[in-house]
């Protein structure tokens, strides 16, 4: 086979891609991509567009086939494999969906997919695997058994019944499974089409969701807030750096919900609790808070820890409400707590300390969940580090979800420049933000959250604006 060089023209690279595949087959092979202006009038109004030239195979008139060149097999081998590859994967994972969205709509499986087994049929014979003899030694004579004993033990076994076995039904899914089963595969869609060139994003937008990731975004967050920036608007509006960063900061601030602060109402009290994993700066934070609203809102408050599992942690927050000026109540179980709840009933606020737990001791947080449920307090704050990994974050929202948290205040801030994880954990678990802790100097290292300051944090790596 000879080899003859085709262009094509379109308006993305995605869309040569498929031109080529489809005209040419998958034998061709691509030499060279660039961009190229066409059309308009006298030279005004050219379009921008992507040129891909292609390498296609033709038979030849005489001879067998011609063997790639090296530098075609090179090609061939290390870079249009993966390529094709994604491409295949994403046409692979639209039909799942387009399935999966034909099935919630009642209609009949595509002809590949066998029909589901018909559920009446729950009983079947099933005959069990013939039991071989064993290998008997040779006997010495040959002749028959004389007593009838000897010739009931000769004559062979009846055949065996077949056995029934009862299976289970083939349950089809429910509509609310298969409505999972496509929000999850157009995330992952959305995760293919970001990692792929030219499968739907624009090549100049790519370096954003890099950015995105490598600030620690989950790779379906940076996907989706992509998707959503450039979602109903026009490429080349957004191809304007700035215009571009601008929209990108504001879907990341559409995702974050936060509280605005705590809430203080006149003549009612209000008990907040902190509580998450340990070396979080529980403790140093709540002498934040306690500090903010007694000196700067004139707020009566109060302190109450049950935090005794650490050395010395009761005497730690003692310094704190001296310094202050607060009350400190220190309770070692339930009964002492209801006490104290009762006793400080004339205070705005009561901030409550409580011990670190590790996510994974579901014994500790259990013994917690029953303290909270003697305080009823009006908010629960879930303390944790900004510095912390993805996983480690699910795994601490999941396991004191049972403590029904109200919102999040994230520290140590200043000891971290990747706040992707923060992000993505509030986008996942829906929860809002309260604070952000930005230091050790109490009061204050402490910042109420706004969803600009989020932003700035994911877009520059700091927090240099408000």
């Amino acid at each position: 086979m000879g080899q003859q060089f085709q262009k094509i023209r379109a308006k993305t690279l995605d869309e040569a891609y498929k031109i080529m595949r489809r005209q040419f087959g998958l034998d061709a092979i691509v030499v060279s991509t660039r961009h190229v202006s066409a059309g308009g009038v006298f030279g005004f109004f050219r379009e921008r567009m992507v040129e891909i030239t292609a390498s296609v195979p033709t038979p030849e008139v005489r001879g067998g086939p011609r063997r790639p060149s090296a530098v075609e097999r090179k090609y061939a081998a290390q870079r249009l494999p993966e390529e094709l590859k994604r491409s295949l994967a994403i046409e692979q994972y639209e039909q799942i969906v387009r399935d999966a969205q034909k099935r919630m709509h009642g209609e009949a499986p595509p002809p590949e997919v066998a029909p589901p087994r018909p559920a009446a049929r729950v009983f079947e014979a099933v005959p069990e695997e013939p039991v071989k003899p064993a290998p008997t030694r040779p006997a010495a004579s040959t002749a028959p058994p004389s007593t009838p004993a000897a010739q009931a033990a000769a004559a062979p076994a009846p055949a065996q019944a077949p056995v029934l076995q009862f299976r289970k039904p083939v349950e089809e899914p429910s509509a609310e499974v298969l409505r999972r089963e496509v929000r999850e595969i157009r995330e992952m869609l959305q995760v293919l089409y970001s990692e792929t060139p030219g499968a739907g994003l624009p090549t100049e937008f790519a370096p954003y969701y890099r950015l995105l990731v490598n600030r620690g975004v989950s790779r379906k967050v940076a996907a989706q807030l992509l998707g959503a920036t450039l979602r109903d608007r026009e490429a080349g509006v957004l191809r304007n750096r700035r215009l571009f960063e601008e929209r990108l900061r504001l879907e990341i601030r559409r995702r974050v919900r936060v509280t605005g602060g705590l809430a203080v109402e006149a003549g009612t009290r209000r008990v907040i609790v902190l509580c998450g994993p340990t070396g979080v700066g529980k403790t140093t934070n709540l002498a934040k808070l306690a500090a903010l609203y007694s000196v700067r809102e004139r707020a009566r408050v109060a302190l109450l820890t049950a935090d005794t599992y650490r050395i010395a942690a009761p005497e730690q927050l003692r310094v704190y409400a001296n310094i202050i000026g607060l009350p400190l109540r220190v309770v070692n179980d339930v009964k002492e707590l209801g006490d104290a709840i009762e006793d400080l009933r004339r205070y705005d606020l009561v901030f409550m300390d409580t011990a670190g737990n590790s996510q994974f001791n579901l014994e500790q947080i259990n013994e917690l969940k029953g303290l909270l449920h003697v305080v009823r307090p009006h908010e629960t704050v879930l303390t944790m580090s900004a510095n912390t990994h993805l996983e480690d974050l699910r795994s601490i929202v999941s396991n004191f979800k049972c403590l029904n948290p109200t919102s999040v205040l994230f520290t140590k801030i200043d000891e971290t420049r990747q706040y992707g994880a923060m992000l993505s954990i509030l986008v996942e678990a829906g929860l809002p933000l309260s604070y952000l802790g930005t230091g050790q100097n109490v009061p204050d290292d402490i910042r109420v959250a706004s969803t600009a300051l989020v932003a700035n944090l994911i877009m520059e790596g700091r927090e240099s604006r408000g």
